[in-house]
């Protein structure tokens, strides 16, 4: 059974460079002779020549500083590539250990608020006007209130009266007192 993807069928029958070997007309019994390959010139384009003029010691001397300075500008220029690559990591490291720590903080955080929420709710649950009312009736013996025993103070008569009261209070003593002096210079 022959798949309709299956592309190896066709694939030697239309290629281009099995086409061309149809149209070699010089088949015979005998083995195909390998035609050689041309080597492609190595040296082609670079030539050879001697340098006829000679330079003087100073022209020597000044070539070797150019290439010294050139030399210097390079590895200084590399230099600073390689610190500027390294600064560049170096933040990169610094900025992926701070991410860390910023969610570990985050999650403390999370973790802090659940669980303070979870403390609430306990808190709230303990301290329900239900559950105060059943530990004063049940454990301290307390009955509720009723109606007939409610009494309400009136805070400003009661200032008033007080006042009045500490006022004889000090009538009372100052009369005392002159009584007592009087008494004494007789």
């Amino acid at each position: 059974m022959t798949n309709t993807n299956d592309f190896r069928r066709y694939s030697y029958s239309s290629d281009p460079a099995y086409l061309i070997n149809q149209f070699d007309f010089s088949r015979g019994s005998q083995a195909p002779k390998i035609k050689p390959q041309s080597q492609p010139d190595v040296n082609k384009g670079f030539k050879v020549h001697e340098n006829k003029t000679f330079k003087t010691k100073s022209q020597l001397k000044a070539e070797q500083k150019r290439g010294v300075s050139s030399t210097l500008k390079i590895a200084a220029v590399a230099v600073t590539c390689f610190v500027m690559i390294a600064l560049v990591i170096g933040s990169l490291a610094v900025k992926n250990e701070l991410t860390k720590e910023i969610a570990a903080k985050q999650t403390q955080i999370a973790n802090a608020q659940s669980e303070n929420i979870s403390l609430q709710s306990e808190l709230d649950s303990l301290v329900s006007v239900s559950m105060i009312d059943d530990y004063a009736v049940n454990k301290l013996g307390m009955k509720k209130v009723k109606s007939n025993q409610i009494q309400y103070v009136d805070v400003d008569g009661y200032k008033a009266q007080k006042q009045a009261q500490l006022g004889k209070q000090a009538n009372q003593n100052a009369k005392a007192k002159a009584s007592a002096k009087t008494a004494g210079n007789k």
